[in-house]
C-alpha cells in the first residue's frame, strides 16, 4: 500500500512539468526576429509620435481659444468697473463742489477722490496690459505659453485688486461726505 501511494505521489508531482513544458516556438512568437514585426513596432511607434503631436497641437490651439475668451471676458469686465466707477467718481466731484460752494470743509473727502482717481487710471492701464498680454499668448509656442499666460493673470489680477481699492476708497469718501452733509441737514 506505501509503494502505491508513494508511486501516484510521484506521478503526480512530476507529470504536470512534462506535460507543460514549453516549447521554443513561443519564445520566437513572443520575441520577433522578424524583418515584418520590427516594420509593424516601427509603424506603431510612428503613429504613437503623430497621436502625440497631434495632441500637442490641440491642446496649443485649446489654450490660445481659452486666453482670447479670457481677455474678452476681461475686456467687458474692466471697461465695466472702469464706467461704472468713474460715473460715481463724477457724481461725488459734483457734490463735493456744491458743498465747496456751500462753505464746507471737504479737503479730506477730496484727497481721498482724488486718490480714487489716480488708482482708477492705474487700474484701467494694468487693465489694459493684461488684456493685451493675454491676447499675446502665441499658440505655437507651448513652452512660452504656460509662463505667458501666468504672467497675464498676475497682471489682471492686480488691476482687479487697484478695482477693488478704488471701491474701497469710494466708500470711504462716502462715508466723508455724509459726516460733511450731516450738520447741514440738521440745521434745517
Amino acid at each position: 500500500m506505501k509503494k502505491y501511494l508513494l508511486i501516484t505521489l510521484a506521478s503526480l508531482i512530476l507529470t504536470p512539468s512534462i506535460a507543460f513544458a514549453i516549447s521554443d516556438e513561443n519564445v520566437t512568437k513572443r520575441r520577433p526576429d522578424n524583418a515584418p514585426a520590427k516594420i509593424q513596432v516601427q509603424e506603431i511607434r510612428q503613429e504613437r509620435q503623430e497621436l502625440r503631436e497631434d495632441l500637442k497641437t490641440n491642446m496649443q490651439e485649446k489654450r490660445s481659444t481659452i486666453a482670447e475668451s479670457h481677455a474678452q471676458r476681461l475686456e467687458l469686465r474692466f471697461k465695466f468697473y472702469f464706467d461704472r466707477l468713474s460715473n460715481i467718481i463724477g457724481r461725488f466731484q459734483v457734490r463735493l463742489d456744491l458743498l465747496k460752494k456751500d462753505g464746507k470743509d471737504v479737503a479730506a473727502a477730496q484727497a481721498k477722490l482724488d486718490t480714487a482717481k489716480t488708482r482708477l487710471a492705474e487700474a484701467k492701464t494694468k487693465g489694459e496690459a493684461s488684456i493685451a498680454s493675454f491676447k499675446a499668448v502665441d499658440p505655437t509656442k507651448i513652452s512660452e505659453q504656460k509662463t505667458e499666460l501666468l504672467a497675464a493673470r498676475d497682471l489682471a489680477n492686480a488691476a482687479r485688486k487697484l478695482y477693488s481699492d478704488v471701491n474701497n476708497l469710494l466708500k470711504l469718501a462716502l462715508k466723508e461726505l455724509k459726516n460733511i452733509s450731516q450738520p447741514a441737514q440738521e440745521a434745517l
